[in-house]
């Protein structure tokens, strides 16, 4: 059984109704609760309920079933607490209300009036019967609000709470992640790190002609190097544009709907338009998304990719093909991942970044450099800083201009957005074209999700920044 990040679920506990959070607080000791902090109840109760699942699919029916069995145990309650205050007698100790009664027996007469103003012990009871109805017919009241709620067992109590955290915790992981609790991380092959497939902003690119339909490009660093050739089947992108970050999370949102037992034997995955739209754009998804969609779909099929390593030629694409069925009733993708893609994927070879961090960056460049900073925020734990020349980035991002003095300043403006957010970065210097970064230290959570999760890159990852 899978074990959910321990980033999630400290982010998750953030979420949570404030209220649940409050009762687990004030509570803790009077009932006894065996969790010793939420962090600890989020955990637990997310792998009672959940048992590990991730994907909407497999969390949809999970939650339906939770929801109804609430609903028959909400009428179960109600139904019980109204028939027992009209048919137990008062001076029952079996009485819902027992404790109320006895404690207004024993106040003086300017206590009751204090608590009770002038009502008579029918209209209390009666006041109690109005506030079960109320609780009854609102559908979004919690259980621990329960007026008879502290007549049960402590064991009991324990499990309510449990049961409304997991409908408050769905509200996150519905409203925030589109049901899919695989995208609070966003991932990235390792071995595609330090490869500019990605620019910014888009741009057309300056190609030459290769074959009849094949254009060819080859993309170099300051000093010279080759980095990358790209080459693009001309018959269908005329001019070819140049990838971007919304590429880029296209191939994020791709990867966090796999379903890993499928994905073993097809190495590929179907993941409907609308979740793809909202992993590019926060508003409503209309045509024109789902025509950048299809527009995106097609570079990461028809550009191709190779490099030199070692002294042989290295091929690749990101996707062997990518279907897109716009007819269906409910329009999705198929995408085919390359060999690189999947490779990566089944032998878990990525870098990770939350996508609490990821969606705080608003620079383009920030959301295409964050997997690289994070790498190397992982390797440098022990020195705790590095330097990074310009030829570094280069070989992390596709700039449009060869303007080394404005790039710079374009790293500049990135990095400075890693540091004021509290992300990987610390603090950073540059002298003599040379990027001096200090990484902040990685948290409990990142590092015990490196040291437990077998999805996430081991911490003793190689930093091999150029200098």
């Amino acid at each position: 059984m899978e074990q959910y990040s321990r980033q999630f679920i400290e982010e998750l506990a953030k979420h949570i109704d404030p209220a649940i959070t409050e009762f687990f607080q004030k509570k803790h000791d009077i009932f006894k609760f065996p969790c010793k902090s939420f962090t600890q109840l989020v955990d637990e109760t997310l792998m009672e309920y959940l048992e590990g699942k991730t994907s909407r699919e497999d969390l949809i029916p999970v939650i339906n079933k939770i929801k109804k069995s609430r609903l028959q145990k909400r009428a179960r309650w109600y139904k019980s607490y109204i028939n027992d205050i009209d048919t137990i007698s008062i001076e029952d100790s079996k009485h819902p209300l027992a404790h109320v009664i006895s404690m207004s027996r024993s106040l003086s007469v300017e206590q009751y009036v204090n608590i009770f103003g002038d009502k008579e012990l029918d209209e209390i009871i009666l006041e109690y019967k109005a506030l079960a109805t109320a609780w009854k017919e609102d559908s979004n009241s919690l259980l621990i609000t329960f007026p008879g709620i502290s007549s049960f067992t402590n064991n009991s109590i324990f499990h309510s709470l449990k049961n409304d955290l997991i409908i408050s915790a769905w509200k996150y992981i519905d409203g925030e992640l589109a049901g899919n609790i695989d995208s609070y991380l966003r991932m990235f092959p390792e071995e595609l790190l330090e490869k500019p497939l990605f620019s910014p902003s888009s741009f057309t690119l300056m190609m030459e002609t290769a074959s009849n339909n094949l254009l060819r490009e080859i993309i170099t660093d300051d000093e010279g190097t080759e980095l990358l050739e790209v080459t693009v089947n001309s018959g269908k992108l005329t001019p070819p544009k140049s990838m971007d970050s919304d590429d880029l999370k296209l191939i994020n949102a791709f990867i966090s709907n796999i379903n890993m037992q499928e994905f073993s034997r097809e190495k590929s995955v179907v993941v409907d338009l609308n979740t793809l739209g909202k992993e590019i754009v926060d508003y409503h998804v209309g045509k024109n998304v789902l025509n950048k969609i299809s527009n995106s779909c097609r570079k990461l099929v028809e550009y191709n990719f190779s490099y030199e390593e070692e002294g042989s030629k290295m091929y690749f694409n990101l996707f062997d093909n990518i279907a897109i069925k716009e007819d269906a009733e409910r329009p999705y993708a198929i995408a085919q991942f390359g060999e690189i893609l999947s490779n990566a994927i089944i032998k878990k070879k990525l870098i990770s970044i939350t996508s609490a961090s990821y969606d705080v960056l608003q620079n383009n460049l920030s959301r295409i450099i964050c997997y690289a900073m994070k790498r190397e925020q992982i390797a440098n734990q022990l020195t705790g800083s590095n330097e990074y020349s310009y030829t570094y980035f280069q070989k992390i991002v596709r700039f449009k201009l060869k303007n080394k003095k404005k790039n710079l300043l374009l790293i500049q403006e990135s990095l400075q957005e890693f540091v004021d957010n509290h992300i990987a970065i610390d603090h950073f210097e540059l002298k003599n074209g040379v990027f001096i970064i200090h990484f902040l230290p990685l948290s409990d959570a990142e590092i015990e999700d490196l040291n437990f999760n077998s999805t996430k890159p081991a911490v003793a990852i190689e930093s091999n920044p150029l200098k």
